[in-house]
């Protein structure tokens, strides 16, 4: 499977990594902005460099395609993709654009298209557990936060609200899409946003210092997920049921119930798990 690569920055890397070691796949061409990026990457698994994405995918036609550009550099990758009918992965955030995201998500589901999202948590042994653990179970509350400093140096994109979408879009969207998928679907949301440190600090900053997130899910359940620049560090999720506490944070998973503790910790290589199952999904036909 021959698989061609948009987007040489730093988390292309993993994903470079993990699918050289899938046995089958052919990294044969890659792409940048920075051709420098793209030519290392070239000179190291025997592809070819380009600095216009069209470019590559019209000589290449690969058999699938990574797209891993920063939030605001969703400039027609997808829809060349479509338009080829090359199954993609696109690393998270999918878009800045709600209603963009929304148009190309029924294009993608009325074409029957393969892709995958960089949603990783998913594939994450302990967040699997935690499945399991809750299948019969009925959750009333769920718990999420990012709390981190600002990342980054100063100027950085990730600083800028038009640039970056802020913290939940850009970085919160791991632990709000692990919500999802342990809990279920959202069907009410509201959020409120706090500002006035950090812009007083960080040259060019204007996104949230702070918000929190409140949820009610189809289920019933209700949600809320606290998030932060303001540091210090801590993710994770808790999910509560009668006398039951699942809670994940720091690549460990707790289980309590009642008197009763038990913990997980997490042995995977989650972003191997993604690709394996984007490649299989391509290789096989089956979404």
């Amino acid at each position: 499977m021959r698989i061609s690569v948009i987007g040489c920055g730093g988390i292309s890397r993993y994903h470079i990594r993990n699918l050289a070691g899938i046995e089958g796949v052919e990294l044969n061409a890659f792409c940048d902005l920075v051709k420098e990026k793209a030519e290392s990457n070239s000179r190291e698994y025997g592809a070819r460099a380009y600095e216009d994405f069209r470019e590559m995918l019209e000589k290449e036609k690969p058999d699938a395609c990574y797209i891993c550009v920063p939030p605001f550099a969703h400039e027609g990758q997808e829809e060349m993709c479509l338009e080829m009918k090359i199954p993609f992965f696109v690393e998270k955030p999918v878009h800045l654009s709600l209603e963009k995201a929304k148009e190309l998500a029924g294009k993608i589901e009325a074409q029957g298209l393969i892709t995958s999202v960089g949603y990783v948590m998913r594939y994450y042994g302990c967040i699997q557990k935690a499945r399991e653990v809750i299948q019969n179970e009925k959750i009333g509350l769920v718990i999420g936060k990012y709390l981190a400093g600002v990342p980054g140096k100063e100027g950085s994109w990730l600083h800028k609200k038009e640039l970056s979408g802020g913290q939940v879009i850009e970085q919160a969207t791991h632990i709000a899409d692990t919500m999802r998928y342990l809990a279920g679907d959202v069907e009410e949301v509201c959020s409120y946003k706090f500002q006035g440190i950090n812009r007083n600090i960080y040259k060019g900053y204007d996104a949230e210092d702070a918000s929190v997130t409140s949820m009610k899910l189809k289920n019933g359940a209700i949600a809320s997920l606290l998030c932060t620049w303001l540091g210090p560090s801590s993710a994770g999720i808790e999910l509560i049921g009668r006398d039951l506490s699942v809670s994940y944070e720091r690549r460990i998973l707790t289980v309590e119930r009642g008197d009763k503790k038990e913990t997980y910790g997490e042995e995977s290589n989650p972003m191997l798990e993604e690709a394996q199952s984007f490649v299989t999904a391509v290789r096989e036909n089956k979404p």
